[in-house]
């Protein structure tokens, strides 16, 4: 874990990843699609024939020229499509051509690729039935099982991912790995249906994890071998590099991948990996195992590449064993379930969730009952999620397997998870909710592909998405063409929606108002209530759909104001603690004393807390809730790190007092939980810290005497001998730092001590302050480009008038 010790850390996460993120499945790719793919996706099964593909491709070309568009701007690959006499050529032998492409595309390339759907046999093949499946339907079967396999795999191998990085520093051994095991899944195992199924077989699981592990070390280590011997790619590759350092190199053998060196020179360029929790505060709860492992980002990150991984519903001991009795022994559900709780049942006896069933003799000795019951709650499930799913997919006949082409999407991802969990417990082999499943998953997973897609062509039409007249629509055909410029090239989602402006005008705008719909569910549930968390979250899609949605105007206002109150309430909170206003944490103590505030802010005309009093017992609420918060995490974590006993040790004073006291002093007026009378530690760390606390005052005050004089450890000693001499008769502490003490015999070179310390103190600073004053420009940039924009709007206004 070598590279989370360094300093001034960047934090490079997701930004050019999101930057990417639609080009991934695509690059280059486009290349293999020639005339007839193009021909194939757009005229589909019914438009092949001679007379059929004329009339499409003048209809195509017609609502092109309706719009004053010219086909060339669609894409370079239709040039001369709508010519006068090019129709009949390329119509002439179309359906035979397609159909031998399709049949040979069939024999060769897809059956191989449905046994070995590795990542290049998905993107190559997927891609050929995104083009070829809607011309040809005896495609479409084989085409959802290619689809449904690699969407599996990319979950299961994400669900790998989660657990390699949860495991990380117990993956040399096997019996390591087994004992880190029950505890990663006991926090794990319901953020996922496939790492549930991962956490039932630790044995298997280790052994399969483990060998993933020596897989990526080595491939791990060719990366950073290639990146340093061309170090013009460090800029771009380090951040994801270190990241893997991190989680993968304590558990590499032998030749192991040269992380030291990769961290040396990525510090060289300011790159450094900022380790998981290492901004820890001790008013706030300990990181959790998923912050741990980053799991939001690697879902991001997951969700990008078209597999959103959502949180699925909890499952009962039932459920659970229905999901086992899949890999059971027997013909028959029941039969299944009976040789599970006769063969698996003795591994989980402690499983949270099975224990009881697992524990009950008269089920475990004779099982036959309790799986009857199993097979008949796994019918009325099978025919409740059918119907859901024939609802969410409207279909009236979900037996069928559906072209990906008429596949629905329009619910959101919430509903998808759900309906793809029920699957995986629900659709056994050869089941009756087998079909359906098939055409569920490939939809999520077609939602899933196709959202940066319509998200990179919405954010591009921002503000001119709304809308029902003609004009309205052909305005849309026009933007889209010319956002398609730069984006059509950058996945086969964006192709294919950039080849038919005038459909893609009906998709973008309908999935925007699914998104508000959705948005507004949202807001529903948490807009009167809502946390830091999810003012940031909602907040921001707000701004974004309100944009082209009036339907989400006032759930968002309300939003705005319940968040401005929140924010208001921080800055109170932050106000109040630095005046050391007491009991802070007790509800009426706050109503009182805030109507005593709010009246003379009022009488004096201060305006800046009229919302915290516009509201005062809401707002009392959320402050003494969120300081009684802070002041408990802060009582445990210092009883946890045994702050009292370290800061008598003179090695850690320095280290606890630094970390801990300010927090102390912070709170200690505020919260009577932190005193000493009630259990409290801060009052005697702050007596233990009192002598470090002075000194560390009198430095600051030295810091500012020698300001200018710090940058190097020679001139600082050369300016504080002057100054010594200067407070030696003075009246103020500071001569104090200049006076040495006997140790060991020796004298102590006081003078050097400090001054190395104050300069590598100023060392420290200088980034965070260099960061500060980037990001005020900033701001202040953006304040004088808004003033401008006013002043202009203004000018215009004052002209016209």
């Amino acid at each position: 874990h070598t590279p989370q010790r360094k300093p001034t850390p960047v934090r490079h996460s997701l930004a050019r990843a999101v930057a990417r993120a639609v080009k991934r499945r695509a690059a280059g790719a486009q290349n293999s699609i020639d005339e007839e793919h193009v021909l194939a996706l757009i005229l589909k099964e019914d438009g092949l024939s001679e007379q059929e593909c004329k009339e499409k491709l003048k209809k195509y070309c017609q609502e092109l020229n309706e719009v004053n568009l010219k086909i060339e701007q669609v894409h370079e690959k239709l040039k001369d499509f709508c010519d006068n006499g090019k129709q009949d050529k390329k119509c002439q032998g179309l359906q035979a051509k397609v159909t031998e492409k399709c049949t040979n595309f069939k024999t060769k390339k897809l059956g191989p690729a449905l046994t070995n759907p590795s990542d290049d046999n998905c993107k190559e093949n997927e891609q050929q039935c995104l083009f070829l499946e809607g011309a040809c339907p005896d495609l479409v079967e084989d085409c959802n099982k290619l689809r449904n396999k690699c969407y599996q795999k990319k979950r299961d191998e994400i669900a790998e991912k989660v657990l390699l990085r949860a495991l990380s520093g117990s993956l040399k051994e096997k019996d390591s790995c087994k004992k880190k095991f029950k505890e990663v899944c006991s926090l794990l195992s319901r953020e996922s249906d496939e790492l549930m199924m991962l956490c039932f077989d630790e044995e298997k699981t280790c052994q399969s994890i483990m060998t993933k592990e020596q897989y990526n070390c080595e491939s791990l280590k060719n990366e950073i071998k290639n990146v340093l011997n061309k170090k013009g790619e460090l800029q771009t590759k380090c951040p994801s590099l270190l990241k893997k350092c991190y989680f993968y190199d304590a558990d590499c053998t032998g030749d192991k991948p040269n992380c030291k060196e990769l961290e040396s020179n990525c510090e060289e360029k300011g790159i450094t990996y900022t380790k998981p929790g290492s901004d820890f505060e001790p008013i706030r709860s300990g990181i959790t195992l998923a912050e741990e492992i980053e799991l939001e980002e690697l879902y991001k990150k997951a969700a990008k590449k078209g597999v959103h991984i959502g949180r699925p519903p909890t499952r009962d001991a039932a459920e659970l064993l229905l999901l086992l009795s899949q890999s059971g022994a027997g013909s028959t559900v029941v039969d299944k379930c009976k040789n599970t709780i006769q063969e698996k049942c003795k591994k989980f006896k402690e499983h949270i969730i099975l224990k009881d069933l697992c524990n009950n003799q008269n089920i475990t000795d004779n099982p036959e009952e309790k799986c009857k019951e199993l097979d008949k709650e796994l019918t009325t499930r099978a025919s409740i999620v059918s119907k859901e799913i024939e609802k969410y997919l409207d279909i009236a006949n979900g037996k069928k397997i559906i072209s990906w082409h008429m596949l629905h999407t329009f619910f959101s991802e919430r509903k998808c998870t759900k309906l793809l969990s029920d699957c995986f417990y629900f659709a056994q082999d050869k089941g009756p909710l087998n079909k359906e499943c098939d055409n569920l998953k490939a939809a999520c997973y077609k939602k899933g592909l196709e959202a940066p897609a319509n998200e990179a062509l919405q954010d591009k039409l921002r503000g001119k998405l709304q809308g029902s007249n003609k004009a309205w629509h052909e305005s849309l055909q026009k933007e889209i063409v010319k956002a398609c410029e730069k984006l059509k090239k950058e996945s086969d989602e964006l192709f294919v929606l950039c080849l038919q402006p005038k459909k893609t005008a009906f998709v973008v705008s309908t999935d925007l108002r699914f998104r508000a719909i959705f948005l507004r569910e949202q807001l529903d549930e948490k807009r009167d209530f809502p946390t830091e968390t999810d003012c940031k979250e909602l907040e921001k899609k707000c701004r974004i759909l309100g944009q082209d949605s009036k339907e989400i105007k006032w759930p968002c206002l309300t939003l705005n104001q319940h968040c401005d109150r929140l924010r208001i309430a921080e800055q109170l909170e932050e106000k109040l603690l630095e005046e050391k206003t007491k009991d802070l944490d007790k509800f009426s103590s706050c109503v009182e004393n805030l109507g005593k505030w709010c009246n003379d802010w009022a009488r004096r005309g201060r305006t800046h807390f009229t919302l915290a009093c516009v509201a005062q017992n809401t707002t009392c609420k959320i402050l003494t809730e969120k300081v009684g918060f802070k002041c408990a995490r802060l009582h445990e974590h210092m009883k946890t790190n045994k702050v009292l006993e370290n800061v008598k040790n003179n090695d850690t004073r320095e280290r606890i007092c630094t970390s801990w006291e300010p927090y102390c002093s912070k709170f200690i007026s505020s919260c009577k939980s932190l005193m000493k009378a009630n259990g409290g530690e801060c009052e005697e760390l702050n007596k233990e810290c009192k002598s470090f606390i002075e000194r560390k005052e009198l430095e600051e005050k030295v810091i500012d005497e020698l300001k200018g004089s710090l940058k190097t450890e020679k001139e600082c000693q050369d300016t504080l001998k002057k100054y010594c001499v200067a407070w030696k008769n003075a009246t103020n502490q500071l001569r104090t730092l200049c006076t040495g003490k006997k140790k060991n015999g020796k004298k102590d070179d006081v003078k050097k001590e400090l001054c190395e310390k104050l300069v590598e103190q100023v060392k420290k600073r200088c980034p965070g302050l260099k960061k500060e004053l980037t990001e005020a420009s900033k701001e202040l940039e953006k304040k004088a480009n808004k003033y401008e924009d006013i002043k202009k709007e203004a000018k215009e206004a004052m002209e016209k008038a």
